[in-house]
């Protein structure tokens, strides 16, 4: 999009207050030119901000000190798994901590908090802390939501929290409508995990009764030599459950890898349960009969 070539440099990279540019000497007819956007109002953009990251930039300007974003916007500024229902909605929440007032302007849902810890920064963004993030997220996930984005937080790479942090956070919140949603998807938060997937197929095996399996364990063979670390497993009957991604049918190095790997499983004297998206999404009942036969066929004698 063209960018109006009377505005100074310095405001035409970025999200900027129309006060700022008025002290630059822009005049009203120039703020109003066809190519700047008005993503909030007393704010001028070049580009159109849709997404929810976009539009937190746009609100930057206007972030006030002891103000920054929270609840379903933090969660999309981290990245936590959310449905896509969710995701890039009209309002931007913001809060701030007693005694302060929360903010009030057209696309804005302002939240007053009784407390909070310091927030993260990132960059120019400030956002509620991951751990407390998810604390608040109890009134619009439910328990495997909240659960993937708890494992999501305590995940085997880049972790934004720790199990510790996330216990830590729900025991000191007060009056936080879903709090008790919350404090029951803690006790099925697991760490280490790599995939959302990942921890919605250990919830359905859990779910139907079945034992919980074993997150990351590295099988060795006899030899003593590395074989592989399954998403799932059931060690003793030496039972590795890998979820597959599309990318595990699409990338040909990864396709390869997989055969090789399933093979080493196999000669180890592992039994490989491989599962798919439809697999969750339409025959979980077939799934998990499959893993209780397995369970039954290779039952250590006690």
């Amino acid at each position: 999009m063209r960018k109006p070539r009377e505005l100074p440099l310095s405001l035409v990279s970025a999200a900027f207050r129309v006060a700022d540019a008025e002290e630059e000497g822009v005049s009203r007819s120039q703020l109003r030119a066809p190519g700047l956007k008005v993503p909030f109002h007393g704010v001028r953009t070049i580009e159109q901000t849709v997404s929810t990251a976009e539009r937190c930039a746009a609100y930057v300007p206007k972030l006030l000190p002891g103000h920054f974003f929270s609840h379903i916007t933090a969660a999309e500024l981290y990245g936590f798994p959310l449905p896509r229902a969710l995701c890039d909605g009209p309002e931007l929440h913001v809060s701030v901590v007693e005694p302060a007032f929360p903010p009030r302007a057209r696309g804005i849902r302002g939240h007053r908090l009784t407390r909070s810890g310091t927030p993260w920064e990132r960059g120019a963004l400030r956002a509620q802390s991951p751990s407390e993030t998810w604390s608040y997220l109890g009134a619009v996930l439910n328990h495997t939501q909240l659960v993937m984005v708890g494992d999501h937080l305590v995940r085997r790479k880049r972790p934004l929290s720790t199990l510790a942090q996330l216990r830590a956070t729900v025991e000191a919140a007060h009056h936080v409508t879903g709090l008790a949603a919350v404090r029951a998807a803690l006790a099925d938060v697991r760490a280490g995990t790599d995939s959302a997937r990942e921890t919605e197929l250990r919830l359905v095996i859990v779910g139907a009764g079945l034992p919980e399996p074993v997150i990351g364990h590295t099988a060795i063979n006899s030899d003593g030599h590395f074989v592989g670390t399954p998403d799932l497993s059931y060690v003793d009957e030496q039972i590795a459950i890998e979820y597959e991604g599309e990318h595990h049918r699409t990338d040909p190095r990864t396709y390869e890898d997989d055969i090789i790997r399933r093979e080493l499983f196999e000669d180890a004297g592992w039994v490989v349960i491989r599962v798919t998206k439809s697999h969750l999404a339409g025959q979980p009942h077939w799934l998990t009969q499959r893993i209780a036969r397995a369970l039954a066929d290779r039952a250590v004698p006690r």
